[in-house]
């Protein structure tokens, strides 16, 4: 009869240890994601919306600020915030506090837009749903 609480004692521990082990390996998994580097060609009036903490730089193209707060993305290049509907430089590295922040293709460009981003982003189309961007 002894034995029974040491047995339960055990599988609790191991449990207990199992459960640390996932939570280790999502953190990796998470942190991993936030490094990540990933170019990604937006086209006709899809949007880029930055993870908080990511960072983007416009390679070619013409693109616009957005934001759903009405709060300006960071240029850290030059070292203001670039409001909604402001031209984004070429080769300005930006910072995204918050995911209210994003950039849109300027409707007056034809060339290709290729931006690096490095951590999280969500992409959409002209109408508002979630889409799968073309990686490079």
């Amino acid at each position: 009869m002894k034995q029974a609480p040491r047995r339960i004692t055990g599988i609790v521990v191991a449990l207990i240890a199992i459960g640390g082990l996932i939570t280790g390996l999502i953190a990796l998994r998470e942190t991993q994601n936030a490094n990540r580097i990933t170019n990604i060609e937006l086209v006709g009036e899809q949007t880029l919306y930055g993870e908080p903490g990511s960072q983007m730089i416009v390679r070619t193209g013409k693109m616009v600020a957005v934001s759903t707060d009405k709060e300006g993305i960071p240029d850290l290049t030059v070292g203001q915030d670039l409001l909604p509907g402001t031209p984004i430089p070429d080769n300005h590295l930006l910072f995204f506090p918050k995911t209210t922040r994003g950039l849109k293709a300027d409707l007056h460009t034809d060339n290709e837009i290729w931006i690096t981003v490095r951590g999280g982003y969500t992409v959409y189309d002209e109408k508002g749903k979630k889409i799968t961007p073309i990686i490079e």
